[in-house]
């Protein structure tokens, strides 16, 4: 059975029980050569000690909170340098099945056209039901719309896809360096479509690869939907890459509708006592305008978000 070279990009803030949870998993993968590159975001407290105790992890813990994307980097630059073949961008709030990896690995073998091959991803807690299997992507709004809705619905064969979820993506090593890893200025939030649009002009392929399983505790480190954080650069963030792929008359669209969510939102955040993110989420309007995604409003952090 072939050995695939996998380093896996994992980044923890505050959620230690959950990212050991993921490492066991990986390290219980058959058929693939697990190194993972683990950057701690500067979580409060110690480090636990069994960060150190396998040869399989290669750790960095950061001086501040410097994000997802920032972390994802810093971790590929580690594992590019032990000459890894593929890389898995995954979220630490998950668990993969054993045979994932080689799943997912074994289609990008034999596939060289494709550049992400993408596993069905349901809920932790309701196996059955779907987080996020690929889907449907609607540009003038910029939102994946999920086509697959129970495991049940999957095809028994990979599904070609414009768009999926940085949640778990396998992409080759070479391939991730060479479309550029992820923008780091965009924190956190649609770095997965900016990834996705990059290997789109590379005229590369991306693929769900149903019989590839892991499972998504859905994570609550950014506060929820209704966090001011989650707010800012969800509405900063989808302005900041529309700008840059969207062709003119598909964006022209795309900002009509930009610009009637964010007044439909205006009226109902307060309605549903949520009056604060009116503030947030016309600030990320403003900043996604403006484009300028190093911006990243000190409050924010103040708040003891991701």
């Amino acid at each position: 059975m072939p050995r695939f070279r996998i380093g896996v990009l994992l980044v923890n803030y505050r959620q230690w029980e959950l990212t050991r949870k993921c490492v066991d998993s990986l390290l219980a993968s058959d058929g693939v050569e697990i190194t993972i590159g683990l950057i701690d975001n500067n979580s409060p407290g110690a480090v636990p000690e069994w960060v150190g105790d396998s040869e399989e992890i290669i750790f960095h813990r950061n001086d501040g909170n410097l994000g997802l994307t920032a972390g994802n980097n810093r971790a590929f630059k580690m594992l590019y340098q032990k000459n890894i073949e593929y890389v898995m961008i995954l979220n630490n709030d998950t668990e993969v099945a054993p045979d994932a990896l080689r799943i997912l690995a074994e289609h990008l073998a034999d596939n060289p056209n494709t550049a992400i091959a993408a596993p069905a991803i349901p809920f932790a807690d309701s196996p059955e039901l779907l987080w996020s299997a690929g889907g449907r992507y609607s540009y003038w709004r910029m939102v994946l719309i999920q086509i697959y809705r129970y495991v049940d619905d999957l095809p028994s064969h990979p599904v070609e896809m414009n768009q999926v979820t940085g949640c778990a993506m396998l992409l080759r090593a070479d391939d991730y360096y060479r479309i550029g890893c992820q923008d780091s200025d965009l924190f956190v939030y649609n770095e997965d479509t900016d990834l996705c649009f990059r290997v789109a002009e590379n005229n590369q392929k991306i693929y769900l690869i149903p019989g590839a399983i892991v499972v998504h505790h859905v994570s609550i480190s950014v506060g929820g939907v209704y966090s001011p954080f989650a707010i800012y650069f969800t509405h900063r963030n989808r302005y900041i890459v529309a700008s840059r792929y969207l062709k003119l008359n598909t964006f022209i669209k795309f900002n009509i509708y930009y610009l009637l969510v964010t007044l439909l939102k205006t009226i109902l955040y307060p309605l549903q006592k949520h009056g604060n993110l009116v503030y947030w989420m016309w600030l990320g309007f403003v900043h996604g305008i403006r484009k300028r995604p190093q911006e990243r409003p000190e409050g924010l952090f103040r708040q003891d978000s991701r």
